[in-house]
């Protein structure tokens, strides 16, 4: 019988844990709250692997603005870099303009190292006016084919706030579902627009997860 252990199994002629087969791909197996006091009543579930494995970026900033168009981070060169957003996007739209991929590398912003999904934004802001203002969270792809003065950013998501006409007031956004993929060597980056002349300082907290 002792042959018989479990222990002694091959690989071949041992059995998957439970649930295996009807659990979703990218998947790990991991325990729930429970209810005890104890904490070991818990009971067998299948998590995305994305809620495990994930990283996180802060990302803070300033912008005085006069117009409704986008801003990016300073210039490393600049002593306010990497929080101020002062270099004009050119349009209101993320997509509607290009970026210099040369003076982009003088930019604050994350270098994704494999594929991963944006899952969670958190943002606080305020606002010296009542002005509607708008952090957008974004990519650029660089390539040695592409053309190094007109690169196009691409749109993850937007996250909205209305100022107080304080900057000792505090709004509180959250988006919990943007799930918007991110590939290897993707550059992370914010912009900030005012839809009226106003300075914004706002925070923001991105959770990205993998799926491997």
């Amino acid at each position: 019988m002792a042959a018989n252990e479990h222990k002694n199994l091959t690989d071949v002629n041992r059995h998957n844990p439970k649930g295996f087969e009807s659990a979703s791909n990218d998947t790990i197996l991991s325990k729930s709250v429970g209810t005890g006091t104890a904490a070991t009543d818990g009971s067998l579930v299948w998590v995305e692997k994305a809620e495990i494995k994930i990283d996180n970026f802060d990302i803070q900033g300033y912008v005085t603005s006069a117009n409704s168009n986008y801003y990016y981070g300073a210039n490393m060169t600049d002593g306010q870099s990497p929080n101020e957003y002062n270099q004009g996007y050119g349009a209101a739209t993320v997509g509607d303009a290009t970026i210099d991929g040369g003076d982009f590398f003088k930019v604050s912003s994350y270098t994704m190292t494999n594929p991963c999904n944006l899952r969670k934004i958190f943002l606080s802001g305020n606002s010296t006016t009542t002005s509607v203002v708008t952090v957008a969270i974004c990519k650029l792809t660089l390539s040695s084919s592409s053309a190094p003065d007109a690169i196009t950013p691409v749109l993850l998501n937007e996250v909205t706030y209305t100022g107080l006409a304080s900057l000792d007031k505090v709004i509180k956004v959250n988006n919990l579902t943007p799930e918007t993929s991110l590939s290897r060597g993707d550059l992370l980056f914010a912009m900030v627009k005012t839809s009226t002349a106003a300075t914004a300082f706002f925070k923001i907290g991105i959770e990205v997860g993998y799926d491997n």
